[in-house]
């Protein structure tokens, strides 16, 4: 196995800091002439201001301020969310431990509810129901790096290993995503220089596990030949899978593809010369963003009906989520969009502020944090979009 097979995992991960590009997209058999082309994005910035906007939303947004010096030196964001609390993980480096906390909604009490055991980090926590998922794995990440996904009920506290797996030749370890009531993530494997990608459901509620689909990628020799899957995106009836895809060692190329969860003929939505940065979808729209901008297609027809250009084009654009016929996105570390899909206009739904965290999802419930990031004193603003404005 070549050393150059680290360069893999930063295909979407770190694809954030990669100098920007004219990426060369295409929907397959479509039509791509935009329809409707919006103003830039505006990307300046005044960290004097301390409270985000309050204009009329199409969904409620509810703040939550907490202060506690546990959260000094550290940056946090909302994980999990439910009606009553809020879940999130948080790393000290100094006591080499990761732990999970929960803010309650109600009395805005912060409990400690793990901590890891041997100095392992927490990563990509998410929920379904009352349980709690993530990776864990050592702090010192070698060649072949040990992981395992574990779990814990809320209601009784109860922590289990639910799957473990051993990342080889410097892959890191799985990345967990959520939609509705599964959890999902891919694992990869090396046998005799051919790298195994597998798209892996969990359904909690019915203690189910589907593999759903599997790419290889042939290394052997002095070729590479065939597809990596990189991370996944899991939505309505299917999981969106961003994948690299080798011709030869030295053809690459880059795929948005739809596996179907009954596993159907997976259907590829996208292709790229160069990286993408995140994606998503529902039953009518197929969202993806690059450096710079995101697009917004009609999923059925395939025509481009929107796309959003920064001021800014060597920032990032992510964590894009349709609720409501409206899509959310962060810009760079600054600032959260929305989008109506079914006008094309844009809303501030928060003020540009240093360090805004990714969108994260929890069934009926998107949830982004922000940290000041020039002095921190340990206070985060936990901010929740809620699909039911009642809550």
């Amino acid at each position: 196995m070549r050393t150059n097979k680290a360069k893999y995992t930063l295909i979407l991960v770190s694809v954030a800091i990669i100098s920007v590009g004219i990426v060369s997209l295409s929907l397959i058999n479509r039509n791509l002439k935009p329809s409707s082309i919006q103003q830039p994005i505006s990307n300046e910035t005044n960290l004097t201001l301390n409270e985000p906007i309050r204009a009329a939303l199409p969904n409620s947004v509810q703040p939550y301020k907490l202060k506690d010096k546990s959260l000094i030196s550290t940056f946090v964001a909302p994980s999990y969310i439910n009606d009553t609390l809020v879940a999130f993980e948080r790393d000290d480096s100094e006591k080499s431990t990761s732990y999970i906390d929960t803010f309650s909604r109600e009395n805005k009490v912060v409990k400690n509810i793990y901590q890891t055991p041997n100095k392992e980090i927490i990563n990509s926590l998410v929920g379904v129901e009352d349980k709690l998922f993530w990776v864990e794995y050592g702090r010192n990440q070698e060649k072949d790096t040990k992981w395992a996904i574990k779990s814990l009920d809320l209601k009784n506290n109860q922590e289990k290993i639910l799957y473990s797996g051993i990342s080889s030749d410097h892959i890191e370890p799985p990345v967990l995503r959520v939609f509705e009531n599964q959890v999902s993530w891919i694992e990869k494997k090396i046998k005799e220089h051919i790298v195994y990608s597998t798209a892996i459901l969990y359904k909690p509620i019915t203690n189910e596990l589907i593999r759903l689909a599997t790419t290889e990628l042939d290394e052997r020799g002095n070729q590479r030949k065939g597809t990596f899957m990189a991370l996944q995106r899991p939505i309505v009836n299917g999981l969106l899978v961003q994948q690299s895809v080798f011709k030869t060692a030295s053809d690459k190329s880059y795929e948005i593809v739809f596996y179907p969860y009954d596993q159907t003929n997976p259907i590829t939505l996208l292709e790229s010369n160069q990286g993408i940065v995140d994606f998503t979808a529902d039953q009518e729209w197929f969202v993806w963003s690059e450096i710079g901008k995101i697009s917004i297609a009609d999923r059925k027809t395939g025509e481009i009906k929107y796309e959003f250009e920064a001021k800014d084009k060597d920032l990032t654009i992510d964590s894009p989520f349709i609720m409501n016929d409206h899509l959310y996105y962060r810009f760079s570390m600054y600032q959260i969009f929305d989008a109506d899909l079914l006008t094309g206009k844009t809303e501030q739904l928060s003020i540009p502020r240093l360090s805004t965290s990714k969108i994260f999802n929890t069934g009926k419930y998107l949830g982004f944090s922000y940290m000041d990031a020039k002095n921190n004193t340990g206070e985060v603003e936990f901010n929740i979009i809620s699909e039911d404005q009642s809550k």
